[in-house]
């Protein structure tokens, strides 16, 4: 048998070695670089969101308490000297301490453009939840006109609110703000930063004597599951003079779902308290997302 015959029978019976320059090589089993399934870290456990954390954290100090209101809302977070918009040496959303925000202030307002903007965005999507091939939960929609009186009073400011058409106090109309904690979020891949504020809303009786300033609101409701998102133009009249804005605000519908949570925590029960934030975060955040 000659040597070239030899080579090409010893070929064909390793099966899984081929010959390169003269050498008989094994080949390698194809490796799977990707397992089918990864675990959450080498400890086996996901840590939580760092930036959800402080959130949670902070939410979680007011719960509790008396009439609170859970909102959140866009604007621009402006540098007290120059007026223009801060910046901050990060590459994605940054939690602002409140230790550390008193050269900074929070402007709720934006254009009228970014208004009609959010405004077809949100349409669209009430649209697109009541088509019979969504699958999701609907989004529902309200538009309301308001107008609020404020009263100073010698226990402070109460606001009275009405609807501008039939008159009536809207319930739950009458009511003292007190406002009791801020965050302050800047946002340097979106158009506009957020504020999450938690305010106490107490209830009051009718006050007397006149009222000092007014506020009409043109406003545009959307509900989702647990979360309002709310598209309002407010024109203030104060004296003589008027002041047109145009501000967008994400609230819990009822912040008791929170202290629910809460209380699953402190009797260490299995709890949702995290997600719930997280859904409030990620409605503020895609609409951040979506300002042109």
């Amino acid at each position: 048998m000659s040597k070239r015959r030899r080579v090409e029978d010893n070929e064909k019976e390793s099966g899984n070695e081929e010959s390169t320059n003269g050498l008989v090589q094994r080949q390698s089993p194809e490796i799977q670089l990707l397992p089918a399934a990864l675990e959450h870290s080498i400890f086996g456990v996901q840590p939580t969101n760092d930036f959800v954390r402080v959130v949670s954290d902070f939410l979680y100090m007011q719960v509790g308490k008396e009439n609170v209101e859970i909102e959140a809302k866009l604007g621009v977070l402006l540098d007290k000297k120059t007026r223009e918009r801060i910046r901050l040496p990060v590459y994605c959303e940054t939690v602002i301490s409140p230790y550390d925000d008193r050269w900074m202030i929070f402007e709720s307002n934006m254009t009228l453009e970014q208004h009609k903007s959010f405004n077809n965005l949100l349409n669209n999507r009430f649209i697109e939840t009541k088509s019979p091939s969504h699958k999701g939960q609907p989004v529902e929609y309200k538009h309301t006109y308001e107008i609020d009186k404020f009263y100073d009073t010698k226990d402070g400011r109460i606001r009275v609110t009405r609807d501008r058409k039939t008159g009536e106090i809207v319930e739950g109309g009458i009511v003292q703000k007190v406002r009791i904690a801020d965050l302050n979020i800047y946002s340097p891949n979106t158009k506009l930063d957020y504020r999450i504020s938690v305010n106490a809303e107490i209830p009051k009786k009718m006050p007397e004597g006149p009222h000092s300033f007014e506020r009409n609101k043109d406003r545009l409701s959307y509900t989702h599951q647990i979360v309002k998102v709310d598209l309002t133009q407010v024109k203030v009249t104060d004296g003589g003079s008027q002041d047109l804005t145009h501000e967008l605000e994400v609230e819990f519908i009822d912040p008791r779902i929170l202290l629910e949570e809460k209380l699953k925590i402190e009797n260490r029960q299995e709890n949702r308290y995290v997600e719930i934030v997280e859904h409030f975060l990620n409605n503020i955040r895609m609409l951040a997302k979506n300002a042109i």
